[in-house]
């Protein structure tokens, strides 16, 4: 890919929104290229630190691995990061990441993204707004576990899909999210068996909310979902 569609790709990521063309190429020419396939795992939670990665295409799941069963996190897409915490630590992997469907990403090493920081604050400056949203993120998600039923938990994180990557289709009123995620893959981003995940979505179908196809979710009626959501 050449310099400057990577460093095209690289804008569109709001953490790097701000860069001007000659910053952006020049963060382009430092990454390199990689090909991720659905269920492969890019990193692993206690692995030593490594790269920095941003996702161009596709989309993986943050996992936290668990006795009983993992515990997801959050879905990453276009336009995120992961693994930038090495930039300013040099502790373990404090999670493992793995595609959901066939991505590519941008990978950087450390101690060459450490220099380019070290070159143009303001990307530092953007970092710390990726920290602070994933400290609310795992605030909300502590609160959700307190006071939210698993179904309420699931029907947020439908909600979350649906604005975050859903579409409407001309002439249609559903909104439809192409997103290859599985049953399995549900249940660890709510702390929820895949039994209770299936029972849960095949009523909801049948109600007239929402649709779990193998690659896309078709959401019917988001306002009764959001509704459904609430503690």
């Amino acid at each position: 890919m050449a310099i400057s569609e990577l460093a095209q790709l690289l804008a569109r990521s709001w953490t790097f929104s701000d860069l001007d063309k000659r910053e952006l190429e020049g963060l382009a020419a430092i990454a390199q290229m990689r090909v991720v396939r659905p269920k492969q795992t890019v990193v692993k939670k206690g692995d030593e630190a490594g790269p920095i990665f941003a996702v161009l295409r596709g989309r993986l799941k943050v996992i936290t691995p668990g006795v009983e069963r993992d515990a997801a996190f959050r879905i990453l897409g276009p336009g995120d990061l992961f693994g930038e915490v090495a930039a300013f630590d040099d502790g373990e992997r404090s999670a493992t990441v793995s595609a959901i469907e066939l991505c590519q990403l941008a990978v950087i090493q450390r101690d060459t993204f450490r220099a380019f920081l070290d070159q143009h604050p303001s990307v530092t400056r953007k970092l710390l707004g990726v920290f602070a949203r994933r400290v609310r993120e795992l605030s909300a998600r502590i609160e959700d576990r307190a006071f939210l039923e698993a179904p309420a938990r699931l029907a947020k994180c439908l909600v979350g899909l649906a604005e975050r990557y859903g579409k409407t289709q001309a002439g249609r009123a559903d909104v439809v999210c192409e997103l290859k995620i599985s049953q399995g893959d549900l249940g660890e981003l709510v702390d929820a068996t895949r039994e209770l995940v299936n029972k849960q979505l095949r009523a909801w179908k049948a109600d007239g909310l929402v649709t779990h196809e193998p690659d896309r979710l078709v959401f019917h009626d988001l306002a009764r979902l959001r509704r459904l959501a609430q503690p």
